[in-house]
């Protein structure tokens, strides 16, 4: 418990560097609780901090996460955005597991995503 306990917190504080160096804490068993987490959090940016923070599991629970996180709006912080975007396509599907890529290319990013989330009904917001 104190593990979620300390993962939420870094979430809601937006505890950038802390939330990098809690990734490798993060276990199988805090996925679901996280993912949970995940919907009761009313921005995009700790939204978009739960998800760098989980981005390393590959858990069924964290599928509709990473499709709703798509979505997140670029008109703050572009880059952390962008970059979790590239995260998060790489675990709804695995064609889409080229970081790098994405990293250098922003257009491809921006193309992946649209089409992703028009494949799954769904829009930016």
């Amino acid at each position: 418990m104190y593990a979620l306990e300390r993962f939420r917190s870094l979430v809601r504080s937006l505890s950038w560097v802390e939330i990098e160096f809690a990734r490798p804490a993060v276990r199988p068993g805090h996925v679901e609780a996280l993912a949970a987490f995940y919907w009761t959090l009313d921005d995009w940016s700790r939204r978009i901090a739960l998800v760098q923070l989980v981005q390393d599991q590959d858990h069924p629970a964290l599928r509709t996460v990473m499709l709703d996180v798509l979505r997140a709006p670029l008109t703050e912080d572009t880059e952390n955005v962008e970059l979790t975007k590239a995260a998060a396509l790489r675990l709804i599907d695995p064609r889409y597991d080229t970081f790098m890529a994405f990293y250098e290319d922003r257009a491809a990013l921006a193309a992946a995503v649209h089409e992703v989330l028009a494949a799954h009904g769904s829009g930016v917001e």
